[in-house]
């Protein structure tokens, strides 16, 4: 499943993605309301979950504005130590549920699977399809489809793949990517990233002239990011 997530807080945002992630769902993280509304005018999201201040707005005014774009859209509101008033007024707004904050990951991830569950959303995982940015996830097959052409990557590639893709123009430290991907062993080398991560940026032609870098942050990861039109123009000139 495809989930938003609004939390200005970007440590919290950053542990909420990692549980979303381990989950099996892809997440898309805002620091606030208004670039969420945007990108669902163009984006489906299967569900949003939203810090009860989106960064600009409350959460009760920000659910019948996401609902207006993506009707029925689910919706789980976080709050940190909630008030009983806090709770009653964003499940009067539309909320379907509330989570203290910091979040509890067993709790979350089972609170997020039975609403999903509830809204008569739930894919099996051989049938689960993200699309993101252009690139469409199979991860029945590991396959990705871009560009009407599909690649098949190896589990770790896949995985790698689409935790820099859920997290675009943001800095994926290696210490996530390889909780992520390795399952936090230690015996994995930095190399290794190194080259999983190579392989991924020819496999997946993540090249300026194609719209996609994907640059190493020295002594940190890894970072994709899209390119301007206008950019990936000047790098297919000058070769």
């Amino acid at each position: 499943m495809r989930i938003a997530l609004i939390e200005p807080d970007l440590r919290h945002a950053e542990l909420v993605g990692r549980l979303i992630f381990a989950g099996g769902h892809a997440c898309e993280h805002f620091t606030a309301s208004a670039p969420f509304l945007q990108h669902a005018a163009d984006e489906l999201f299967d569900l949003l979950i939203t810090e009860n201040w989106a960064g600009d707005l409350p959460a009760e005014d920000v659910i019948p504005r996401a609902r207006s774009i993506l009707p029925n859209l689910p919706v789980i509101v976080l709050m940190p130590a909630p008030r009983e008033s806090q709770i009653v007024a964003a499940l009067h707004a539309g909320a379907d549920d509330c989570l203290t904050k910091p979040v509890r990951g067993p709790e979350m991830l089972a609170r997020v699977d039975a609403l999903l569950r509830r809204a008569g959303l739930r894919r099996p995982q051989n049938r689960r399809r993200d699309v993101i940015g252009g690139y469409a996830f199979d991860a029945a097959h590991f396959a990705v489809t871009f560009r009407n052409r599909t690649v098949i990557l190896t589990p770790k590639e896949y995985r790698l793949a689409l935790l820099l893709f859920t997290n675009l123009s943001r800095p994926v430290s290696r210490a996530h990517i390889l909780e992520t991907v390795w399952a936090r062993r230690r015996d994995v080398r930095s190399r290794t990233v190194d080259t999983h991560a190579s392989r991924v940026r020819t496999k997946l032609q993540l090249r300026p002239e194609h719209g996609y870098s994907l640059a190493p942050l020295y002594g940190y990861g890894y970072q994709l990011d899209a390119v301007p039109a206008d950019a990936a123009i000047a790098a297919i000139a000058t070769g």
